[in-house]
């Protein structure tokens, strides 16, 4: 509870924002309810740069009556499902006053996913043994969950199993909702497909080809880099990669137990060289060191005086002298004797990563100094 009204978490990417969307926040949405939205940045899940970036992102959320953006780090958004949940379900918890999650799914029935996380997370260490084998016999990670649990989990079923485990992994009070996802509305995929100018992987085609071959040369160390394995490395070594586009790289990586998007996310970390440890300095999402807020609805601005924790407005110096004024013990932001700033990996990680999407999106947002506010 904030303010003696309800608080209601949502995750979502918004790739591009839809009547689905909508259906979700209407669903959560009462004069006694304040709506939080978790948020993917310039970057998604399925291991693609967004279509439009995050701050357009963010203003249809808040027209449509969410009332506080949060943006996602990106080093949950390029990481598998599990990970994804617990990074955006850890910064709900750490606001300390959201009283549900609400999602979609194909399956609704909680008791299905009470026991099937309850399966996967078991003392017995089962279940992992089961992933373990199946993985070897070429088992993707979705396919896995499918013949583990012999049901046909679509993606946003999984997610919502990954929601469910990190509630629980985490002890979490927040208590999940889970709303039918219904086929009556045009999807994300197929409204992607009618977006005429977009950013795609392929964009970033030429800054792969450079990474790579200063992996080739030993310049990079792809065993260092987060979410490339043994199998992988020695795949994107032993291949001749010169020139090629973005996905055609991944295609011809696209083998075995690995999905599509599972190898782009890849190797967007690879062009990131994301340090392959930076999950574990935030106990894997559980225990988020700041939160970076996209946008807020005027009325509600209020919110921020009870943030518990603290958060960055921008990516910019501005912010981070905001940090240093009001938590002079901050671990994120620090300064040296020189006064430059030293900031913690997750914070220069999606840095770069904002840099990046917006000089392929040849832009001039850059990013902005404070959150966006819309007045309702």
């Amino acid at each position: 509870m904030l303010n003696n009204k309800k608080v209601v978490g949502i995750i979502c990417e918004c790739n591009p924002f839809h009547k689905g969307h909508k259906r979700l926040i209407n669903y959560a949405k009462s004069d006694d309810t304040i709506i939080i939205a978790v948020m993917s940045g310039n970057f998604v899940q399925r291991g693609e740069p967004a279509v439009y970036d995050k701050y357009k992102r963010t203003i249809e959320l808040l027209k449509s009556g969410v009332d506080l953006v949060i943006e996602l780090p990106v080093e949950y958004v390029l990481s598998s499902a599990k990970y994804f949940a617990m990074g955006a379900i850890g910064i709900l918890n750490k606001l300390k006053f959201v009283d549900n999650i609400i999602f979609g799914a194909k399956i609704t029935d909680y008791k299905l996913y009470d026991e099937l996380s309850d399966f996967e997370l078991d003392q017995n260490r089962s279940a992992k043994n089961k992933i373990i084998e199946l993985s070897k016999l070429g088992y993707s990670y979705p396919k896995i969950m499918s013949k583990i649990y012999n049901q046909s989990l679509s993606p946003n079923d999984i997610l919502a199993l990954e929601y469910i485990k990190a509630l629980k992994l985490s002890k979490s009070k927040i208590k999940p909702i889970i709303i039918e996802r219904k086929n009556d509305l045009p999807t994300a995929t197929y409204l992607r497909t009618k977006i005429k100018k977009k950013i795609t992987c392929n964009d970033f085609s030429d800054i792969l080809n450079y990474k790579l071959l200063l992996a080739k040369n030993n310049y990079i160390n792809l065993n260092e880099i987060y979410s490339i394995n043994n199998d992988l490395s020695n795949a994107i070594n032993n291949e001749n990669f010169s020139n090629l586009e973005f996905d055609k790289i991944a295609n011809a990586l696209n083998k075995k137990n690995r999905t599509l998007a599972n190898i782009k996310r890849s190797l967007l970390n690879v062009i990131l060289e994301t340090d392959k440890n930076i999950l574990k300095k935030s106990n894997f999402g559980l225990s988020p060191k700041y939160i970076r807020i996209l946008g807020i609805n005027k009325s509600m601005s209020s919110i921020l005086k009870q943030i518990p924790i603290p958060f960055l407005t921008s990516f910019a110096p501005y912010s981070y002298k905001n940090i240093l004024k009001n938590n002079p013990t901050s671990k994120i932001v620090k300064t040296n004797k020189n006064g430059e700033y030293l900031l913690s990996d997750s914070i220069k990680l999606n840095v770069l990563a904002t840099d990046l999407y917006n000089l392929v999106a040849k832009n001039n947002l850059k990013e902005i100094t404070s959150p966006i506010v819309v007045t309702k």
